[in-house]
């Protein structure tokens, strides 16, 4: 009984890691906002554009307009 259950011990152990950066990572996420969640609102500025300039597909706001 005792090399049954010294045959499962890496199992275990690895199952036991698994589960413990499991739980961090879901408490990293889930937690409260820091101050990383408020950066990424500030990176574009009041009229700033995310739009592609080199892309000649993107149409502009004015064409956008008139569609």
């Amino acid at each position: 009984m005792l090399q049954d259950l010294e045959a499962l011990t890496p199992p275990l152990v690895v199952a036991a890691a698994f589960l413990i950066g499991l739980v961090l990572f879901l408490r990293r996420q889930m937690g409260p906002g820091g101050s990383a969640d408020q950066d990424d609102e500030t990176d574009i500025h009041d009229g700033g554009s995310n739009a592609d300039t080199d892309d000649p597909k993107a149409a502009s706001s004015d064409d956008r307009s008139m569609s």
